[in-house]
């Protein structure tokens, strides 16, 4: 029998099994929560489980790999975020008497898959691991245990979107805590300087296309109408965006149960020449721009009126002090419907390599009980993962940040990046190419999505 170092070896040689996507956004990420495979079911609605849960017969430490904010400040700082640690930590000890709960941060995007690649080879794998776009490849190899068994009655109370990313062969193998999704900012002081009513936001395509246009010549260089993140690499910054409105058109990024990339899709081609058109409404030289903080925050500076936006937007645009920063759902094409993607998602899995499996899956689903998720908008400022957890936060938040639960709640259409086994970044690099060809060229959309997809295809072989 192979041993675990070189079995492991063997996993991540496979196919580059953590990639960039890792990081997939530059948002704070997510984590899980429910009951249990060994305890009755959790009623979502109450804090305390029906049962008081399994015991041990002697002490065992579980191990997890966990986002920041559920990781011990050595600093003292962040004293209410440790409301949330202290509540899962010293929950889960008091209904499994003889565990101990380690919670470990060993860093998010390149960091943590190094660390994780460092630890699955020395044989100092966690029982559960962290992250938000990678959980596939480790399921097609057989190294991470489903939960399936183990949601009860929980599952209708949990958002599909939010675990897309960690289903496999129709299995789910992964649980997100907490979460993000896409929606549409705008600036009313620069829109209401360009002559427009803020309180209409744009509803379409063509409509954003128009006003982008109109405030962009109003501005006369001192704004304009707005924020494209573009291409850098191998990131997927800029793509994410760009995801959101191919999802409205229905234009894949995939083919083949999402296992082939599919950047020569045919539906594709309206999406690309909005961009290129809606690219020209853009503050110049900042498509270009690396630093995605510097990108968005033009906005709250009253240098651009549109923007798409995460859901931590809505603190962030405080934090700037934008004059008058509102939120509604991102503009659909003609033909198209509303859509959006998943994004800032911090999903939690068992690894098979787990000392403790059963334990680990139950710490997954313990982190989706009401009294977790309620926790998560006021420590973290973060949304969270549950249907029942965004319904009761809803009335109690701002206008902006319902704007964004509007979407978690009722978008029949939320979705996440393909996950590629293999080259990913070489991939990812290709559709960027295409992206930069597309920005600054009037090279054909058409000839672009071939070479794009003839460039991937080769990456995968």
């Amino acid at each position: 029998m192979m041993s675990t170092p070189r079995r492991w070896f063997k996993l991540f040689a496979a196919g580059t099994l953590v990639s960039m996507l890792f990081a997939a956004c530059g948002a704070v990420p997510a984590s899980p929560s429910s009951s249990s495979a060994t305890t009755a079911p959790v009623d979502v609605a109450t804090t305390e489980p029906v049962d008081a849960g399994s015991t041990t017969q002697e002490p065992i430490t579980l191990t997890i790999w966990a986002e920041g904010s559920l990781v011990p400040v050595l600093d003292g700082s962040a004293v209410t975020t440790s409301k949330l640690r202290e509540m899962a930590k010293d929950q889960f000890e008091k209904e499994h008497p003889g565990v101990t709960v380690v919670l470990e941060d060993h860093g998010w995007d390149e960091v943590l898959r190094q660390n994780l690649t460092n630890a699955l080879l020395g044989g100092t794998a966690p029982d559960v691991i962290v992250g938000e776009n990678f959980f596939q490849q480790y399921a097609a190899l057989d190294a991470l245990i489903p939960l399936d068994d183990r949601l009860f009655d929980i599952k209708e109370n949990l958002i599909p979107g939010t675990y897309q990313a960690a289903v496999y062969n129709g299995k789910i193998y992964g649980l997100a805590a907490m979460t993000g999704v896409f929606g549409f900012e705008r600036n009313c002081e620069v829109i209401q300087d360009a002559g427009l009513n803020c309180d209409n936001p744009p509803q379409t395509w063509d409509d954003l296309l128009q006003q982008a246009k109109t405030i962009t010549d109003k501005g006369a260089g001192n704004y304009y109408g707005y924020t494209l993140q573009g291409p850098v690499g191998f990131s997927v910054g800029g793509i994410f965006r760009v995801a959101v409105y191919l999802a409205q058109a229905d234009a894949s990024l995939c083919k083949d149960d999402c296992k082939e990339p599919f950047f020569d899709n045919p539906k594709a081609v309206p999406v690309l020449k909005f961009l290129r058109e809606l690219n020209k409404s853009t503050p110049p030289g900042l498509t270009f721009n690396a630093d995605e903080a510097q990108v968005y925050t033009q906005l709250f500076q009253n240098k651009s009126a549109y923007q798409i936006a995460g859901s931590w937007h809505t603190n962030w645009a405080k934090e700037n002090k934008c004059p008058d920063c509102r939120y509604s759902p991102v503009p659909t094409p003609k033909d198209g419907h509303p859509a959006s993607v998943i994004v800032g998602n911090v999903i939690y899995a068992v690894l098979k390599e787990s000392k403790h499996p059963d334990l680990a899956a139950e710490w997954i689903t313990f982190l989706q009980r009401d009294a977790f998720q309620d926790l998560i908008y006021p420590t973290v400022g973060r949304l969270p993962a549950t249907r029942s957890a965004l319904t009761k936060l809803k009335p109690n938040v701002s206008e902006a940040d319902q704007a964004f639960i509007d979407v978690m709640l009722n978008s029949e259409d939320l979705q996440v990046l393909p996950q590629w086994q293999k080259n990913p970044q070489l991939i990812w690099t290709a559709y960027n190419d295409m992206l930069t060809k597309l920005f600054t060229t009037d090279t054909p959309v058409e000839q672009l999505m071939d070479e794009a997809q003839k460039a991937a295809i080769a990456a995968t072989q």
